[in-house]
């Protein structure tokens, strides 16, 4: 009896242990919690699935430079911190008023938000997380061209202490503390010459040592800019924004989250100008998400949207009556009946996905959409009109399938922020499943792109779509133009007027000849025609 009440105190003090445990961690997850729902922009920042790591583990791991904490103390990215302390140095050097100490105490304030919105437990102390983020939100200030039309602060020194010299607190006259400055600012190419300083970059000297380093720097700058927008190398943006607080006071946000998206346009201009002089983003989470943002597409597509019934089509549907064809299956787009099974395949079936060169055989045409460099507009612009498929010029290299990846992590990730990049990419992919696809398309100059060969391409793109969730069934910027097409792709008439135009009418010959058989047919009938008119007459 007393072994048994030993042994039921001894479970109750283990219990009592376990659920005093279990209380921390709740109150821990709580307050987790509670950071979240006090963050405007619900900013999380995941740690990519293993299983999708494996397909490209290369498109989500650093190469020159870490951001946050998933990557911190990388041996293989130690080099980039001598950068982030000359930007922290040009920081404090920037406003003397301030001290380091400020600008960890206002680091310390958003500490437990800065921990919530990350979604693995994070190993680092306080200290060292704390450190990692003034030195990473001090980089992305000062490299993202943040500290654009901020200028310089010194301490207030009373008139009686000046001397005749009138010398700054560091000793040196204004005009060569300024001088200094600007000298010891972290520019990307200056910057990138004080990290490589100790490196052997060639043998020689002279004008080839110079052109070799030139070219190193080409390749540290082109790897840091995809490391910036990586979905596992980021931080939260409000980071950025309580140093530059503390550096220029409150109320200039507005002034840093432009600089910064302008930095973000200059880089991605290749692909997209999604928004105009004045209405870049001001609120955004992080870096990814501001990239994110410039993807979307500029103009939202009308699901009802159709275009206008042409001569053409006229032509066509009294040729159909006279001959007695039955169109009933063959109306276009602006016929109710094709509106009707349209929106049915709007509702919830599966729509047929088809390569470039069948859309190709069925008479759709491709073609590459030109823009206005002056007007917004992005890459994802894609238009369906009287069988014409307009797509925006993409530029295809190693780094875009990373930007893409990255991409597509952060949708599947954070999902109350769309799926167009996701949807455009599977589009975009089913397009180019085959070398040959991708051929159609470099001949129609919508993908450009100096890769080994199509084969690779092709790759690419299958390789994009590898582990990600997609419902075809759902809701999508391109359902109503995927449903158009299929359409479209559906009728026997376009698909005959295609069959003779691709295999009859590529000859100009053919082409001529079919012309004045047309024409001599034409001719015969009318001939005829007047021949019985006359003979009636007669009678």
């Amino acid at each position: 009896m007393v072994v048994e009440e030993a042994r039921g105190r001894a479970e109750s003090a283990d219990i009592e242990e376990i659920a005093n445990g279990m209380a921390t961690d709740l109150s821990y997850l709580q307050l987790s919690y509670q950071d979240i729902e006090d963050n405007d922009n619900s900013c999380q920042i995941y740690r990519v699935h293993q299983l999708v790591r494996q397909v490209d583990s290369f498109a989500f791991e650093p190469f020159v430079l870490s951001i946050g904490p998933y990557h911190h103390g990388s041996a293989t990215l130690q080099f980039m911190q001598r950068n982030k302390w000359y930007c922290l140095d040009y920081i404090l050097k920037m406003n003397c008023t301030k001290t380091l100490h400020d600008y960890l105490l206002a680091i310390g304030d958003i500490e437990n938000q800065a921990r919530a919105c990350y979604s693995s437990g994070i190993e680092l102390d306080s200290k060292s997380f704390r450190r990692m983020l003034l030195l990473d939100g001090c980089f992305i200030l000062v490299y993202l061209n943040g500290m654009s039309g901020v200028k310089r602060i010194t301490k207030v020194v009373p008139a009686s202490s000046l001397k005749p010299d009138d010398r700054t607190v560091t000793g040196l006259t204004r005009q060569e503390e300024n001088r200094s400055l600007d000298n010891t600012a972290p520019r990307r190419v200056d910057t990138t010459h004080k990290i490589l300083g100790s490196v052997d970059v060639s043998q020689g000297s002279g004008k080839s040592t110079q052109l070799q380093e030139e070219s190193f720097v080409q390749w540290y700058d082109t790897f840091l800019v995809v490391d910036l927008f990586l979905f596992e190398n980021q931080i939260p943006f409000f980071v950025v924004k309580k140093i530059f607080e503390v550096l220029v006071g409150s109320g200039m946000d507005s002034v840093l989250s432009e600089n910064v998206a302008n930095y973000i346009e200059e880089n991605l201009r290749y692909f997209t100008k999604a928004f105009g002089q004045y209405n870049k983003p001001k609120e955004f989470c992080h870096l990814l998400q501001l990239c994110h943002m410039h993807f979307k597409p500029s103009t939202p597509l009308e699901e009802g949207h159709h275009a206008r019934p042409q001569f053409g089509g006229y032509f066509v549907n009294m040729v159909c009556r006279l001959f007695s064809i039955d169109r009933r299956d063959e109306q276009d787009e602006h016929n109710p009946w094709h509106n009707q099974q349209s929106n049915s395949l709007q509702a919830g079936q599966l729509i047929r996905w088809r390569r470039a060169t069948q859309y190709h055989e069925a008479g759709i045409v491709f073609k590459r959409k030109e823009f206005d460099e002056q007007n917004a507009h992005s890459m994802l612009d894609i238009t369906f009109n009287d069988g014409v498929l307009e797509i925006p010029c993409l530029p295809m290299d190693d780094r875009t399938g990373a930007l893409f990846r990255n991409m597509i992590a952060f949708e599947q990730s954070c999902p109350q922020y769309g799926n167009c990049i996701t949807a455009y990419v599977i589009f975009m992919s089913q397009l180019s499943s085959r070398p040959d696809d991708v051929t159609l398309l470099s001949r129609r100059g919508i993908i450009v792109h100096h890769l080994h060969s199509d084969k690779v391409v092709s790759a690419q793109f299958t390789r994009l779509t590898k582990g990600v969730v997609f419902d075809f069934t759902g809701d999508f910027y391109l359902k109503p133009i995927c449903c158009r097409m299929e359409m479209y792709c559906q009728s026997r008439l376009h698909r005959w007027i295609a069959w003779l135009r691709h295999n009859h009418l590529r000859n100009p010959w053919l082409s001529l000849t079919l012309l004045a058989g047309l024409l001599v047919l034409f001719c015969t009938i009318a001939q005829t025609v007047l021949t019985v008119l006359s003979f009636r007459r007669q009678l």
